[in-house]
């Protein structure tokens, strides 16, 4: 296989017990990663600068947010040359031999295709589950599904951040990631600017990677008192605000405007799915909660972007 220049990069926010095993899991990788890349947003620094020589730790403690760190070491890795660019959050597990995988599955299908991104096959702790990439479907971003998610290797318009493989020479060209996003549906945004300029999404089925996709408790329907506690996500007001908020606001400026009243009442649909969850399964902070989904829901509509909760 041809030799590429991989960098790896991080976020991590105050947990040092994830971010030192996804650290361990990538210094492990078959193929050698040269530089490891940490945008640590936490309050008080959780690694040191120099806990070892391969990593470069740039401390944020006002939060930059997953955007805004993104969008730094993407900067960096174009200017140092490397070939591409290693995507995780500092809850993610790869495999052993994931980049390995992903560098010959890209080496193999760059000949005829134009990639910019290449992922493996994230599984999902919570759930047990394989959490798909998403195609965009006329006014909505939904998981890939059917015969098409079977495939050992498929294309989509979005994956999430972690695992995902960035193609610096693609990445040159592309619009960097949108810093006022701050938090959440970031890594689909920045995907979609690389299908714009009609370079492919890759999903690689046999590579794999655990990833813990949000948190998740154990809680009961508190209008159903005599049924089992049943394991759902649990979000803080500012994870509902900034999710309802940069999903309504990436799809209403995806969709073609014949669709734009089907987007709307889809957005709504949603919101009101989320409070009906909320009201039913969150343990605490209802309100405030319910109230972020819906100052975020307008402010996606709307376009009030930045770090705003």
């Amino acid at each position: 296989m041809k030799k590429y220049r991989v960098a790896a990069y991080i976020t991590a926010y105050q947990e040092i017990e994830a971010l030192q095993k996804t650290l361990i899991a990538i210094t492990k990788q078959s193929y050698p990663i040269e530089k490891i890349y940490i945008v640590d947003n936490s309050k008080n620094q959780i690694i040191a600068s120099n806990s070892q020589e391969n990593i470069i730790v740039d401390f944020h403690p006002e939060n930059i947010g997953v955007a805004g760190g993104l969008k730094i070491a993407v900067s960096w890795a174009i200017q140092k040359g490397y070939d591409f660019l290693w995507l995780f959050d500092q809850d993610s597990e790869p495999d052993a031999n994931v980049l390995e995988k992903l560098l010959t599955n890209y080496q193999d299908l760059s000949i005829n295709h134009n990639i910019g991104i290449i992922a493996p096959t994230i599984f999902d702790i919570n759930t047990k589950q394989e959490f798909p990439g998403c195609i965009f479907t006329d006014y909505k971003l939904v998981p890939v599904s059917g015969s098409l998610a079977t495939q050992n290797i498929y294309q989509c318009d979005a994956v999430i951040t972690s695992g995902s493989l960035v193609n610096i020479n693609a990445a040159k060209y592309i619009e960097l990631p949108k810093v006022d996003l701050f938090l959440d549906a970031v890594d689909y945004a920045y995907c979609m600017n690389f299908r714009k300029k009609e370079y492919k999404i890759i999903v690689v089925k046999n590579a794999m990677m655990k990833h813990r996709i949000g948190n998740y408790s154990q809680v009961k329907d508190r209008f159903k008192k005599y049924t089992n506690t049943l394991n759902t996500f649990i979000c803080s007001p500012s994870r509902y605000y900034y999710a309802c908020r940069n999903h309504t606001f990436l799809e209403t400026r995806l969709v073609q405007q014949r669709f734009l009243h089907h987007l709307i009442a889809y957005r709504i649909k949603i919101l009101l799915t989320m409070m009906e969850r909320i009201i039913r399964y969150e343990p605490n902070s209802i309100f405030i909660k319910l109230w972020a989904c819906i100052v975020g829901t307008f402010d996606g509509f709307r376009g009030r972007l930045g770090k705003t909760w």
